[in-house]
């Protein structure tokens, strides 16, 4: 009975191990990113040091949360609220080039999740959650304070114009069948880019292999040469266009 309650007590222990971050890995995840706010993180909240009170115990709860997730569709247990802007896409950019190629574009939920914040119209700490109301199910804003909102040094547009930027909310399979053979890597491929590592594949999301923000930006670091990057998922640079084009 003994030997057991020892090989028990050394599962567990661990199994606490495993969860801390090792130091080939101290680089991964969120904690102590740009995107950790309760570090003084200078572009995001000004150089405000932890805005947030108390000690860390929360920091995925910016954007996720456990229960009452108001919307599924906009993201795994998203909490931040979305914004309601309209945004001008790149179809309407007037581009001679991309308008031969024909193609849609619908903004998938993960570029508006960061255009929550990145619009520059949606505090950090504006949150909502579901709540039961007394006729059912209601939406409630859960996060009070004075709203924290980014600094226009990372607001990549201005009036809601998306045309400035590279395009998103565009299937890169159709893209790839209507640009004349060889500009674009096979979207059935592993999309390597110059240095034959990482791959982009991965990032494209849904069955239509759709360019989004998270494609090239990873603000988990988790994925591709983001904990080396900051979020880049592929090495800054001519890298990250050669991630997806032949040049």
């Amino acid at each position: 009975m003994k030997k057991l309650r020892l090989i028990l007590g050394g599962l567990a222990i661990g199994a606490a191990v495993s969860w801390l971050p090792s130091n080939s890995q101290a680089a991964i995840g969120i904690v102590g990113s740009a995107h950790d706010f309760y570090q003084n993180t200078n572009a995001w909240i000004n150089g405000t040091t932890k805005w947030l009170t108390g000690t860390r115990t929360n920091v995925c709860g910016e954007c996720h949360t456990i229960h009452h997730a108001p919307d599924p569709t906009k993201g795994p247990l998203w909490i931040h609220t979305a914004s309601s802007q309209t945004y001008k896409t790149y179809d309407q950019a007037h581009s001679d080039t991309f308008d031969a190629l024909g193609l849609t574009v619908t903004l998938g939920s993960s570029s508006k999740a960061c255009l929550s914040c990145h619009d520059g119209t949606v505090a950090i700490n504006d949150q909502t959650s579901l709540v039961n109301g007394a006729s059912g199910v209601s939406s409630q804003t859960i996060v009070g304070g004075t709203g924290v909102f980014l600094d226009d040094r990372v607001i990549p547009i201005n009036n809601n114009d998306l045309t400035h930027m590279h395009p998103i909310g565009v299937s890169y399979t159709a893209a790839a069948a209507a640009v004349p053979t060889g500009e674009l890597k096979d979207p059935s491929g592993t999309f390597p880019n110059t240095t034959g590592s990482p791959t982009i594949n991965n990032q494209l999301k849904g069955l239509t292999k759709t360019m989004e923000c998270t494609t090239c930006h990873d603000i988990h670091r988790t994925r591709g040469n983001a904990p080396n990057s900051g979020i880049y998922t592929i090495a800054s640079g001519q890298n990250l266009c050669m991630g997806c084009h032949n040049k």
